[in-house]
């Protein structure tokens, strides 16, 4: 009775220790969401790069996968999460492999350690107000992993950082005196989204609504690397922003 009741009480402190803690999605492409805790597990939705997550319950089902050439040990664990418009599930809770999770703590201090290392930020700190706050992917078409960063100044304006990992690292930063697109403040992104490569780029709205099958070809852009979309989470504002010849272009979406 003894042992049981001390293995009740080590197993609600565990959840007591995690579910104080976030996590953050790690895997650039997305991690699945399952209902059981293995990779055959029955797929309920895909949590994107830098979603946050609760972990409920550490199971005692552990994996190796080979990515990139590179081994990652994990759990399987079992969490919750907030449902973001980039998550399309009626689940609540389900499985997920650990070894794609990181503390936001941990997270938030290796973005800020990423940030430090360039004097253009000076001035500006992460924002972590907006979920998620920072992604990676290839937004310069140069087949480089680069960052981009939610930033805010003293002010509270929330500005976009890139930092592109080219040969020569350069930085850009939008909502800035020099913004292309004459934004000045940000703070008004929900949504801020990878575009997957080859995914079409379009606007919906030129002096009124446009539907995609009216869009002419001409106007549609795909890409061989990646786009940022940003977009505000209940009314209407928002675009594809994206690298091309040179400079950053932008398609509205409503």
């Amino acid at each position: 009775m003894k042992k049981k009741i001390i293995l009740l009480l080590t197993l609600f402190l565990t959840i007591i220790i995690y579910s104080q803690d976030k996590f953050i999605v790690t895997a650039e492409n997305g991690l699945f969401l399952r209902q059981e805790p293995n990779s055959k597990g029955k797929k309920l939705g895909k949590l994107y790069f830098g979603a946050e997550v609760s972990i409920i319950k550490k199971t005692e089902y552990s994996q190796t996968i080979t990515d990139g050439g590179q081994e990652i040990i994990g759990n399987w664990v079992k969490i919750n999460f907030q449902n973001f418009p980039t998550f399309i599930s009626n689940a609540e809770y389900g499985y997920v492999f650990d070894g794609y999770l990181k503390p936001k703590k941990e997270s938030i201090e290796d973005v800020k350690n990423e940030i430090s290392k360039y004097s253009e930020f000076d001035g500006l700190s992460l924002n972590t107000d907006i979920n998620p706050f920072y992604l990676k992917g290839d937004f310069f078409g140069d087949k480089k992993i680069d960052i981009v960063i939610l930033l805010k100044n003293s002010n509270g304006e929330t500005k976009i950082g890139f930092i592109n990992k080219a040969i020569k690292t350069k930085t850009h930063i939008l909502g800035n005196e020099n913004d292309p697109f004459k934004i000045n403040d940000y703070s008004w992104i929900g949504i801020f989204k990878k575009v997957n490569v080859g995914e079409t780029l379009w606007s919906n709205y030129e002096d009124d609504f446009v539907k995609f099958k009216n869009v002419p070809e001409n106007k549609k852009v795909r890409l061989n690397y990646n786009a940022l979309y940003i977009h505000a989470s209940e009314s209407c504002g928002g675009g594809f922003v994206y690298w091309k010849d040179g400079k950053f272009n932008w398609l509205q979406q409503e």
